[in-house]
């Protein structure tokens, strides 16, 4: 019997049962790991989260800060670091998902760190969207840390802001408008130097050409048809050398005066000062009390209400004029008519001594040299559809020359020396006297109209002496004219007729509007039109306009080409060189301007931008600055 074997191979179910558990160890690593690795990833993810939460929490307290400061700024009441530093710890947090604590850099419970910088005494170059413009800086940081509170991930956040405060002389812009601007000049016009509006802006002249920035807080409207009229056409749309120009939408720049450019808040800037910051109190000579001209001039003029009638011989006293340094003192009368009752003796002398008078023993008139009253029409503002009759200026004008004399004057006694007054405010202030508020209080009626003029203002005043070149700056809430050639020259030569301002002194002009008078104007004249002679005016100006209205079809408010009022028969030259500044509408020269060949004709206009007003050393006594917070580094720690 043949028997067949079978070979038994010992161990192989067995090795398959390792193989088996050594594949599953592996498998249970690999789990064990990619279980690891989600739960690890879940938790970066979870910190990841909490730390964007906390830093948002962290932005939140940073800009609760940031919009109390801004606030306080505006308003003229910058605190201290520390009245900011504890604001985040009132932040309702009842809504949010997760609640935080806020702390220091130090590490201090409910506060955040805030850095105030000193306030600037110098112009520094401005950045972010002011570049090349300058202004006074006061740098801020703000940091906070939030951490949250109960969570499982505990990951605090840290935010820093960095950000200027800053304070922009309103006279280094070409053009500023607070309220819609307007231009469709007939002539070629080039504008050197920034634009901005604190509305909209109209440009619908093909002739006008703009070599710096343009920015609207509106927008800009380049079409033919006047955008804030009815039925008023321009001639097409103008050009812009910059590339980006112009700019639609731009951060708004706050008026020196209320929070929200409302320009009838900001014709207050020229008005008496209100009961808190009133003239000659404590109060008036704060940060928040000097923004008024009012309050800042060196000289303050006023008159009686009973007007200007005088004529040559003027009678009792109608003027009085005061010093202002650290409060409001009455200038004795440098100017006196005495009589006898059969004749006047003029004494123009500081002083009126009883032995030079003689038999003359009778005051006719106490005043000043330089101050006098005048009457002359005014066609526009009494235009009555062309039948007129003009309106009759009753007003206070100031002859520059003889303020120049008087400012140099001497002579006994000391009280009424403009050069012992002069020397006072150098002393006390750092700068000469260099500016003039003027209060008309004649009624302002249907036939009269008050307002202010200088007269013989070639040469500004100038003592020749340091601290630097004195200036004049001339505000008033009524209307302005200027008579004449106007800072044209100085001692060293002239600037007439020109775009070189080298021979000129910082000068502003502020008024409720400003009309310029050429060198031929005669107040005797009293009809429509009269003959100009070419005139030079080289001076900041700040005023008023009439708004076009859109409910009449082809009412125009002349633009930016008639921001300056012109009354005569004008095709001779007009030079102006200056900076263009319209914040409100004007409240007392109210009527509507007229296109030409009705009471004016356009002059050859002959304009540009002072460049003089690009170095701060250079701009007009009393410059009103606007405020913007210019945002700077955002870092996240």
């Amino acid at each position: 019997m043949q028997t067949t074997s079978k070979h038994i191979r010992p161990g192989v179910k067995g090795y398959a049962l390792t193989i088996t558990l050594i594949f599953l160890a592996v498998v249970l690593t690999i789990f064990a790991s990619i279980f690891n690795w989600t739960s690890s990833n879940a938790k970066v993810t979870l910190r990841n989260n909490q730390y964007n939460m906390s830093q948002a929490a962290a932005e939140a307290a940073v800009e609760r800060v940031i919009g109390q400061i801004d606030r306080d700024f505006i308003n003229l009441s910058i605190l201290s670091s520390s009245a900011y530093t504890g604001l985040p710890a009132a932040i309702d947090q009842s809504t949010w998902p997760v609640q935080y604590a806020f702390s220091s850099t130090n590490g201090v419970a409910n506060q955040i760190t805030v850095n105030i910088g000193s306030s600037a005494t110098n112009t520094v170059a401005l950045n972010s969207q002011y570049s090349g413009l300058y202004g006074l800086a006061q740098s801020i940081d703000v940091i906070a840390t939030a951490t949250p509170i109960g969570q499982p991930q505990n990951v605090p956040a840290t935010v820093h802001e960095s950000l200027q405060l800053a304070s922009i002389p309103l006279f280094q812009f070409a053009i500023f408008y607070n309220v819609n601007l307007e231009i469709d000049p007939g002539a070629a016009m080039t504008i050197i130097g920034p634009v901005f509006c604190n509305q909209s802006i109209w440009e619908g002249a093909s002739v006008c050409t703009f070599s710096s920035t343009v920015a609207a807080v509106g927008t800009n409207n380049t079409t033919v048809t006047d955008y804030f009229g009815k039925n008023y056409t321009g001639s097409g749309n103008p050009r812009f050398s910059r590339a980006g120009q112009p700019v639609d939408h731009a951060n708004a720049l706050v008026m020196p005066i209320g929070t929200n450019n409302n320009p009838a808040t900001i014709l207050g800037l020229l008005n008496l000062p209100p009961p808190a910051y009133a003239m000659g109190t404590a109060a008036a000579y704060s940060s928040s009390g000097m923004v008024y001209p009012a309050n800042g001039a060196d000289l303050v003029i006023s008159n009686a209400s009973f007007g200007t009638h005088f004529g040559s011989t003027p009678q009792g006293t109608n003027t009085i004029i005061y010093f202002q340094d650290s409060s409001l003192v009455a200038i004795p009368f440098d100017f006196y008519i005495i009589t006898n009752g059969n004749n006047n003796k003029i004494y123009n002398t500081n002083y009126v001594s009883p032995i030079t008078l003689g038999p003359k023993t009778n005051i006719y008139y106490a005043g000043y040299s330089f101050v006098t009253n005048v009457v002359f029409p005014d066609w526009r503002e009494g235009w009555n559809n062309g039948s007129g009759p003009a309106k009759t200026v009753q007003a206070v004008q100031i002859d520059i020359g003889l303020l120049n004399k008087w400012l140099t004057n001497t002579i006994v006694p000391i009280s009424a020396s403009g050069a012992t007054l002069d020397a006072t405010k150098v002393l006390h202030s750092g700068h000469h006297i260099c500016s003039v508020y003027v209060y008309n209080s004649v009624p302002l009626t249907t036939t009269t109209l008050p307002a202010v003029r200088v007269f013989n203002g070639a040469q500004l005043p100038d003592p020749g002496t340091p601290p630097k070149r004195a200036g004049l700056t001339v505000a008033t809430p009524f209307p302005m004219y200027v008579q004449g050639n106007y800072n044209s020259q100085d001692s060293s030569g002239s600037a007439l007729g020109t775009t070189n301002t080298l021979h000129t002194y910082p000068a502003a002009l502020m008024a409720d509007a400003i009309t310029v008078l050429s060198t031929s104007w005669n107040d005797s004249t009293i009809t429509k039109l009269p003959s100009p002679g070419n005139t030079t005016v080289n001076a900041a100006m700040l005023e008023g306009i009439v708004a076009s209205d859109p409910t009449i079809s082809g009412d125009y408010s002349g633009g930016v080409e008639n921001f300056m009022r012109l009354l005569e028969n004008w095709g001779g030259k007009l030079t102006y060189n200056g900076s263009i500044v319209v914040l409100f509408y004007s409240q007392v020269a109210t009527n509507h301007w007229k296109p030409t060949n009705n009471y004016y004709n356009a002059p050859q206009r002959n304009w540009a931008f002072d460049l003089n007003f690009t170095q701060s050393a250079k701009l007009p006594p009393l410059t009103p600055s606007i405020k913007a917070m210019i945002r700077g580094q955002w870092t996240p720690q």
